[in-house]
């Protein structure tokens, strides 16, 4: 499949399906799809031209106007997104995505859509982060506010593209994701645009919004506009992961570099844009919280479920096909022969594509929704100043002419800006301020304190949730490896990451620490959270918190746990051996190590069902086995169930490489449940660690408890994970927050 991509359109359609024409008889080749990253300028007539934030002089019809009308036909089919130039009165009727003219095909607000077998994502506007937690609450005629801020990028529609699991192929931003710099040649790239080094260098160029996602789908290829330049990047995800092939391009203008060709493999045409099964589920269940005025989305507060949503969806496409509804004109195109200077705005009509849409996914038409009142938020005198011109010197970020006024607009945000003292007492900020041991319950209670985090980083238990559950969908693994990595943590040094510390006599260097794993998913999340927010989430709360989402995907509770740990600045290798238990240990020493860390009897049962996921290497119970004289494993422990241990020997023998694992449950490994204490009671407890449960009055008839009851398992499960992450944690000066995982704030490894 060739696709053809174009930089920022600028109602420049005449030019850019020229310039194809051209490509095509040039190379003897057929486009077979075109994608454009923003700017499409979807003007149909003078109305439309009101909703278009540009300067006066260049308030121009150009020509998208004939395609909605019919007097000219796209010839290749056409994939956009919107920009920070558009019409946004139209592409409002069609926020799910639909057909802006025949063959021209807009993605929405946020979109997913399949062309052929080539799944295509994408993500309207550019991103702002005065606006980017408020509600989509603007609507048409917009003052000199809402005329901008209408096509910032907002959480909601972000989110809901966080969710999506299913490979993305291609994915369409109009600003670059913040930090993509890094993975190309920069240097040129400053040359070329000095103004823009010092946003480089500190990294404030382009979106976090998009970074975010970047950092989840990685996608094969990823496209951009907006800065007018071009530039081309590779993005590795993780050591040994997948690539994703960055390229932003410029406007459509001579000896501009505003398109490029590619040739990606697909199946044999022909190509039709084709609804998406996945995307249409997650608008689904997520359309019941459209936030449609200032206030963001409640994001806890959706009912339906994804499989439910899923199925719905499969069924009525099965019924009436995948294809999108068809393109139905709304408005009157632009006649140049009968132009009307006097025009006055009208409201938005519903779109038959949307009402289609919803109507297929059985939800109710919103979009006309009257936002909460606001002083200020328009008025036909503000649209009568709009139409005079003087908003241009608010011209956001990246102007027509390439002049760079992004000055302009951080002057606006500081405006905007509420005092540091409205910040404190607000809440919403909550800079520097963390919980105490107080608020915690000291180190042996974990209490109900305020949240920090979600203060001052809404979004951080979101991203952490999205990055476990991503790892887990490539690596089932990771779940067990996670939540062993917070017993290490916490039991050692209290809850401060540092088992994350690298260096020469750190705790992850010592013999028992080093077949620990998830540190690259704590360090990806740790990444994001420093985009979104700098120095507020420490890598302490990435471990527990992705410690509990690892229970939570694997079917087990979900809970809520305090926030506000800081990181330890010390790690010693000496210190891991005399506070980790051993899975030889007795009765007697696990108590002894439970206790000092301020746990009781009933938690060390209940956090031992930590062993129903997860795996383990042979050397873990080998002191379950001897080797006789014809050197084969015959076992030592006679309670061990002999149908499981002869399962042990034959896949650990003798000769066994160190990398094979076993399944610490060998029923249900990767769910969490209660069939780890099924399996105590059928003797066919993994380690010694295990059976000595089982075998210990003090301690059997909790196992038997549990097995019996699941409900009463996560019950206890959630109050003892509770208190295993508030052991031992750090507040204010007793810890910081890293910015590396790896190593403390001095920039040094241990």
């Amino acid at each position: 499949m060739k696709i053809a991509i174009e930089g920022c359109m600028h109602g420049d359609l005449d030019k850019v399906y020229q310039t194809l024409k051209r490509i095509e008889s040039q190379n003897g080749t057929k486009i077979d799809l075109l994608l454009c990253c923003g700017d499409f300028q979807a003007v149909r007539n003078e109305i439309d031209m009101e909703s278009l934030n540009v300067p006066l002089k260049y308030r121009e019809m150009k020509s998208f106007w004939k395609y909605y009308s019919g007097r000219e036909i796209a010839p290749v089919p056409t994939i956009f997104i919107g920009g920070n130039h558009e019409a946004s009165n139209y592409l409002w009727e069609l926020y799910y995505g639909g057909y802006a003219a025949p063959n021209i095909y807009f993605l929405g607000f946020a979109g997913v859509i399949k062309f052929g077998n080539i799944r295509i994502g994408g993500l309207s506007g550019i991103y702002n982060a005065r606006s980017y937690r408020t509600g989509h609450h603007e609507r048409a005629p917009y003052n000199e506010s809402t005329i901008r801020s209408v096509y910032h990028v907002r959480e909601y529609d972000v989110l809901k593209l966080m969710q999506v699991e299913e490979p993305i192929d291609i994915f369409l931003s109009h600003d670059w994701p913040v930090g993509i710099t890094d993975c190309g040649n920069w240097k040129q790239l400053a040359r070329y645009k000095p103004h823009f080094e010092k946003e480089i260098q500190e990294k404030t160029l382009g979106s976090k919004a998009a970074a975010q996602l970047l950092e989840k789908l990685r996608p094969a290829y990823w496209f951009s506009a907006h800065l007018h330049c071009k530039f081309a990047a590779v993005v590795q995800h993780g050591e040994g992961g997948p690539l994703t092939k960055f390229l932003a391009l410029d406007k459509c203008l001579p000896r501009r570099k505003f398109l490029q060709v590619i040739e990606i493999e697909s199946e044999p045409g022909p190509y039709e844009i084709q609804y998406d099964v996945e995307w249409l589920a997650i608008t689904r269940k997520f359309n019941s919280i459209f936030p449609l005025t200032f206030k963001n989305a409640n994001f806890g507060a959706t009912q339906l479920e994804m499989e439910d949503c899923r199925q719905l969806v499969s069924s009525r496409l099965q019924e009436r096909g995948t294809k999108p509804f068809e393109f139905t004109p709304t408005a009157r195109p632009f006649d140049p022969t009968q132009s009307d200077p006097n025009v006055s705005f009208s409201e938005c009509p519903r779109n038959p594509q949307t009402e289609s849409f919803l109507q297929l996914l059985e939800l109710p038409y919103l979009l006309d929704s009257t936002p909460e009142s606001r002083e200020g938020r328009y008025s036909p005198s503000a649209a009568h100043s709009i139409q005079r011109g003087s908003f241009v010197h608010n011209s956001e970020d990246i102007p027509i002419d390439d002049v760079d006024e992004s000055e302009l607009e951080e002057a606006d945000d500081l405006a905007h800006q509420p005092s540091l003292e409205t910040m404190q007492a607000g809440g919403g900020f909550l800079t520097g301020t963390h919980l105490s041991k107080a608020s915690l319950g000291g180190r042996n209670h974990p209490g109900n304190g305020p949240c920090p985090v979600q203060a001052s980083c809404p979004a951080a238990e979101l991203i952490v949730s999205n990055t476990v559950r991503s790892a887990s969908s490539s690596d089932p693994t990771v779940p067990g490896k996670l939540l062993r990595l917070v017993f290490h943590d916490c039991f050692v040094e209290g809850c401060d990451a540092s088992v994350l510390l690298q260096g020469n006599g750190t705790e992850r260097s010592d013999p028992g620490n080093r077949s620990l794993g998830g540190f690259q998913v704590i360090d990806s999340a740790k990444r994001m959270l420093e985009i979104f927010c700098p120095g507020v989430v420490s890598c302490a709360d990435v471990v527990a918190l992705a410690g509990r989402d690892a229970v939570a995907i694997t079917g087990g509770p979900q809970l809520q746990i305090p926030t506000g740990r800081r990181d330890g600045r010390a790690s010693a290798a000496a210190n891991v051996r005399p506070n980790i238990i051993d899975t030889t240990f007795t009765m007697n020493e696990m108590i002894n190590i439970f206790t000092a860390k301020g746990l009781s009897l009933e938690d060390l049962v209940v956090l031992s069902g930590a062993h129903t996921i997860g795996s383990a290497h042979c050397s873990a119970f080998s002191d379950r086995f001897q080797e006789d004289s014809k050197g084969k494993l015959t076992p030592i422990d006679t309670s061990l169930d002999g149908n499981y241990a002869n399962e042990l020997m034959q896949r650990c023998p003798v000769d066994a490489s160190a990398s094979i694992t076993v399944f610490n449950d060998p029923k249900t490994s990767s769910s969490f449940d209660n069939q780890y204490y099924q399996n105590l009671l059928a003797h066919k407890g993994l380690f010694q660690s295990d059976s000595v449960l089982l075998n210990d009055k003090r301690t059997r008839n909790l196992v038997e408890d549990f097995a019996n009851d699941q409900e009463k398992f996560f019950q206890s499960w959630s109050q003892s994970f509770l208190k295993l992450t508030s052991i031992g944690v750090k507040t204010g000066e007793e810890g910081e927050i890293r910015q590396s995982c790896s190593m403390t704030l001095v920039g040094e490894e241990l």
